[in-house]
């Protein structure tokens, strides 16, 4: 009994941590590379384009901003993988958009300030939260110290077709202050157009840890909201003012949080409901 256990963990830890590109390597150093087939279809398989809507077809909408808690289980795919533990197959999201800034594929960076992506925030600034270099020494923002995202979307009906759809339009993420390392409090570091990201996001695969054939990407995960999150303000006529503003209590915000959800979940049950 003891041998058949042994022999499940073997092959459970092996299948649980296995990559692509297994079967054809010829080297175990080549596990894990894409191989030139995997890049040509990842070349040839664009993301999906999001359609033309046209306004007088938008019938009910609201804007909504939420984050993302990584320390929740279901969003460990976006937390992981730490650094550097693999090469080229896998990365956090984190070091997806870092590595993506760093090489200058993503050039409109936003304030942190303002969810308008009005004001763009100037290349020193956002590359100081990025990497700092203190006694001679560079230290970067390591996926690690990323706590959570901020995402702002749009949920809408379109009349044409009868149906509640979402739309992701920025997303930020909170992490370490590069210029008080020794504050364990996160911050606001910049928000970014997700359009600018997709094309990005969608070179880059997920682990899924239900199939380790199945592959995903960043795009897809978002785009389909393969997240859980939290309503944490919506737009309203007091300029779009945070529960918190309102709410004192933590508990109590979520509860809040959670009847906004709602309300924006039966909106479209309502539509058919006279």
């Amino acid at each position: 009994m003891k041998k058949y256990l042994i022999l499940f963990l073997v092959l459970f830890g092996f299948s649980a941590y296995a990559q692509i590109n297994i079967l054809n390597a010829d080297q175990p150093e080549e596990i894990g590379k894409l191989s030139k087939e995997h890049q040509d279809q990842l070349k040839d398989n664009d993301y999906l384009r999001y359609p033309y809507i046209d306004d007088k077809d938008v019938m009910w909408s609201k804007i909504v901003y939420e984050e993302i808690d990584l320390s929740e289980k279901f969003n460990h795919p976006l937390y992981y993988p730490m650094d550097g533990l693999y090469n080229k197959e896998r990365r956090s999201l984190w070091a997806t958009i870092k590595e993506a800034i760093l090489a200058g594929k993503i050039e409109n960076i936003y304030n942190d300030n303002t969810p308008n992506f009005n004001e763009r925030m100037d290349r020193e600034t956002y590359l100081g939260r990025i990497k700092t270099v203190e006694e001679g020494v560079e230290i970067n923002q390591s996926s690690d110290k990323i706590v959570s995202y901020k995402i702002k979307g749009i949920w809408y009906v379109d009349k044409r077709i009868g149906e509640l759809k979402y739309r992701l339009l920025g997303i930020m993420p909170k992490g370490r202050d590069m210029n008080n390392l020794e504050s364990d409090e996160p911050i606001d570091l910049f928000w970014l157009w997700y359009k600018d990201l997709r094309p990005i996001l969608h070179e880059q695969l997920v682990f899924d840890d239900r199939n380790n054939v199945s592959r995903v990407n960043f795009d897809q995960l978002l785009t389909s909201r393969r997240f859980t999150a939290r309503i944490y303000a919506i737009d309203n006529v007091m300029d779009d003012r945070g529960i918190d503003q309102y709410v004192d209590d933590p508990f109590m915000q979520l509860i809040e949080s959670e009847r906004l959800k709602t309300i924006i979940r039966d909106f479209e049950q309502d539509l058919w409901a006279y």
